[in-house]
């Protein structure tokens, strides 16, 4: 069984382009507690104030003062938005892009991010700028988010000054420029925008439009570190594990690592699972290396879910789960991981864990054999296939 190895290393590319959606908070909020004059809000809402519409549809998203309720919320918001309040389309689209099923609506999302850039809104444009980026909801089109990006960072903006500055760094709809990335990067960093920061602390770390400064790095990393960014302490965390800018200290690393990981770093809970299943530092723990790379598969990565299935195939550490390890490299498969493919293969043509199925296994096999030579395999099984189970392939 092949196994694919993904040694982590400074995977702190230059800003990466999961970027947080922006919610939009007016200069007075409600308070943070359940001391609100609800009574009061609701009869200035019924009467057509916007600002208490929105107060009142942050409650309801937040649950301050009342049960949260996001149908409630979008309710109050909707009213708001309606009468043109940017504060309350950008946070319409927001829920309806980050809410529960039955709410969520990308196109809805798009829609309302449209009206409130429209009027202007940085934190709107550069939702918006999101959607393009990402695509759904709209058509995907990096030069369109490069358009609402540079909006929101003339007005800076400091997550469209980041956002922005990903596109020059990758050349994504503007060409490519690190020295104008890294500008902008430092605008926002300087705004205190720990997103900013930890980008601004990989360009010092790879020496993208100047000479690489460990030492500049470690302190980029810890303001954003600091501030809770799970990039930054994934960062921060592989600069102890190397000795980078900063005393090499395997523990601290891997508690930087732990921390990022329970921040939602993907990047350090594929590092976590990596260290515990191979002992690197610290004694192997194939349990805990499991509950990491359930926490990585969870964010849809298809190399956690085959390491996990190679475990669970082998019984590495943890009881043997043949349905579970199929399951596995069934997911990562249909997500185009070519790895899994390949060894979902290898199982359908031996009939380790599955029925043997010499059609499916020469199916497989060529889909590997996009990214990887696999002329051997797919020689071996049409020999070992019969006229109708090749007709079929056909």
């Amino acid at each position: 069984m092949r196994r694919q190895l993904l040694w982590i290393t400074l995977a702190i590319t230059i800003v990466h382009s999961d970027f947080a959606r922006a919610q939009s908070w007016p200069s007075t909020s409600i308070p943070k507690s359940s001391h609100i004059d609800l009574k009061g809000l609701v009869k200035r809402a019924n009467e057509g104030s916007p600002v208490a519409q929105s107060q009142l549809g942050l409650a309801y998203q937040f649950g301050q003062g009342v049960d949260k309720d996001a149908y409630e919320a979008i309710r109050w918001y909707r009213m708001a938005a309606n009468s043109g309040d940017p504060l309350a389309q950008n946070n319409l689209g927001y829920l309806y892009e980050t809410g529960p099923e039955g709410v969520k609506d990308l196109v809805e999302a798009s829609k309302w991010y449209a009206r409130a850039a429209v009027s202007g809104s940085p934190t709107a444009e550069y939702n918006l700028g999101l959607r393009y980026l990402r695509g759904g909801g709209v058509k995907k089109s990096p030069e369109d988010a490069a358009y609402w990006f540079r909006r929101a960072a003339d007005a800076d903006c400091p997550a469209g000054l980041v956002a922005l500055g990903y596109l020059y760094a990758t050349g994504e709809g503007v060409p490519q420029d690190l020295a104008q990335a890294r500008k902008l990067t430092l605008k926002a960093a300087k705004n205190h925008s720990p997103e900013a920061q930890a980008s601004l602390a990989i360009f010092y770390a790879r020496g993208l439009a100047g000479s690489a400064d460990a030492v500049e790095a470690v302190r980029w990393f810890r303001k954003a570190a600091g501030a809770g960014n799970a990039s930054a302490q994934y960062g921060l965390g592989f600069m102890y594990e190397k000795g980078r800018g900063v005393k090499q200290d395997t523990q601290e690393a891997l508690r930087l690592y732990r921390l990022a990981g329970e921040h939602g770093s993907m990047h350090a809970q594929a590092a976590l699972g990596q260290i515990y299943e191979l002992g690197q530092g610290v004694a192997a723990d194939y349990h805990e290396a499991a509950t990491w790379y359930r926490r990585f598969i969870d964010q849809d990565d298809t190399y956690s879910a085959m390491q996990l299935a190679a475990m669970l195939f082998h019984g590495e550490g943890i009881d043997r789960d043949l349905p579970q390890a199929v399951k596995l490299w069934t997911w990562a498969a249909e997500r185009g991981d070519a790895y899994a493919q390949f060894d979902l293969a290898e199982m359908y043509l031996t009939g380790a864990g599955v029925r043997r199925d010499l059609a499916k296994a020469y199916s497989l096999f060529a889909l590997a054999g996009k990214t990887m030579d696999v002329s051997q395999q797919l020689n071996e099984v049409s020999s070992k296939m019969n006229l109708d189970e090749i007709a079929e392939i056909q």
